[in-house]
């Protein structure tokens, strides 16, 4: 069995190199917390070469979370998502549903829960950046284009031989065809595609990139019907959305 330790009552931490002087009170107020069972006397907490105990985290928004705990003050605005990132981290609820009611906070939480809706959005999101990175080490030029193909729901086919399997893709006029480089759907809910695309569009410049985007109509493959094959039907298309993102390389 593990000896209790016993803590001061004012306690010195080095929270990621930033040096605080605390309460062993402040510290343990919030019941249930990851501070507070730190400084239970039920575990080990390591201690930094001059004696102060030591939190890995970043010490500027630790000065938040312990203000907090002393006065219940709350944040700046700007430092919003930091502080909510710790206060998540150690477990401090009340903090958090504070920070839920910032306008910013809210609104990304919002956005988070809408993205959800949208199974592998996160991994199209990644396979945009991974293929505009392979195009920037073969092609020099001011700018990027990705195509990306965009169904809200799986058509049933009609024509049995029409491939399912089929890369979309896209004619430019007097141009080679542009194959999809990503897809995403199809979702549950009644989400018309361009509007998945001003998400895309959205997150991308949120990371700091400029890009723009066109809606470019129906994807080009064609399926014809086998000459013999019962039925009406002699032509069937696809009826999946293409776009295509431009990243601008010139613009800030």
């Amino acid at each position: 069995m593990t000896e209790e330790t016993e803590f001061p009552s004012v306690i010195e931490l080095n929270v990621g190199g930033r040096h605080f002087t605390t309460s062993l009170l402040t510290l343990t107020k919030s019941e249930g917390t990851m501070l507070a069972a730190m400084f239970s006397g039920n575990y080990d907490v390591k201690k930094d070469k001059n004696g102060r105990y030591f939190i890995d985290a970043d010490g500027d928004t630790f000065a938040h979370v312990l203000n907090y705990l002393r006065y219940g003050e709350l944040p700046p605005t700007q430092q919003a998502p930091s502080v909510y990132r710790d206060a998540v981290y150690f477990g401090l609820h009340g903090l958090t549903e504070e920070l839920e009611r910032y306008p910013s906070m809210l609104s990304k939480i919002q956005r988070d829960a809408y993205r959800t809706q949208f199974p592998g959005y996160q991994k199209v999101l990644v396979k945009i950046l991974d293929t505009v990175t392979d195009s920037n080490q073969k092609i020099i030029d001011t700018t990027s284009d990705i195509f990306i193909a965009l169904f809200a729901k799986v058509k049933k086919n009609k024509l049995p031989n029409f491939d399912k399997s089929h890369v979309c893709s896209y004619k430019p006029k007097n141009k080679e065809n542009k194959h999809a480089d990503v897809s995403l759907g199809p979702w549950d809910i009644p989400t018309p595609e361009k509007d998945v695309m001003n998400c895309i569009t959205f997150d991308l410049k949120e990371r700091g990139f400029v890009v723009t985007h066109d809606s470019l109509g129906q994807c080009n493959y064609m399926c014809e019907k086998i000459p013999g094959m019962p039925g009406q039907l002699l032509v069937e298309n696809c009826c999946y959305s293409m776009f295509k993102i431009t990243f601008h390389w010139w613009k800030m």
